[in-house]
């Protein structure tokens, strides 16, 4: 199983014109279930030669073709390592998510987008191609969310029913000279 947003490169959402929505729900003390959405726009798709690789049935992934977009639909549950297994294919530049157990019905999920600041630099540097960048990004997000039967801790924003802690990063926050990114930490209880 391939974690396809747990190890996401973050050039590879800049390039791609990628929109993320994931949640991961902890289950257990081993087990949890990802679910949400990738999207690229329709035409970045069909200029990339239709690669499908991103959204691999065996990965959870079910490819909806709409007008607009090509849109892979997650759905998949697993142990801990499944759901953070990148296949082998994870490189320097990827973001690598970790969930661990602590104790009793404790979870840490951390997804260190501190990683992803050093990454976005290089784009700063050339004032063309951040301006291009944010023409192509402009209202796009990506969003990972953490649900459990309580949230102790976060780094994010808590819901209202103290059940689901996320972060949403917008165009400015991911290429802004500069930035710096908080790492999205949270502790669930399931």
């Amino acid at each position: 199983m391939r974690p396809m947003f747990l190890a996401l490169p973050a050039l590879f959402v800049l390039t791609a014109c990628v929109e993320v929505d994931m949640n991961v729900e902890i289950l257990g003390a081993d087990e949890a279930r990802v679910t949400g959405y990738m999207q690229v726009d329709r035409q970045m798709f069909e200029m990339s030669g239709q690669d499908v690789s991103f959204c691999d049935p065996e990965d959870g992934g079910t490819l909806v073709m709409t007008d607009t977009h090509a849109r892979c639909e997650i759905d998949q549950t697993g142990s801990f390592a499944e759901i953070m297994d990148d296949g082998g294919e994870g490189g320097p530049d990827d973001i690598q998510a970790q969930l661990v157990h602590l104790d009793g019905n404790r979870v840490r999920a951390l997804l260190p987008l501190s990683a992803m600041s050093g990454q976005m630099e290089d784009m700063g540097d050339d004032p063309q191609t951040l301006a291009m960048a944010r023409q192509m990004l402009a209202g796009l997000s990506i969003t990972f969310s953490v649900t459990g039967q309580s949230i102790e801790s976060t780094t994010g924003t808590l819901s209202q029913d103290g059940t689901t802690a996320s972060v949403t990063l917008g165009i400015e926050e991911l290429i802004a000279p500069g930035a710096a990114l908080t790492d999205f930490e949270t502790i669930a209880t399931y």
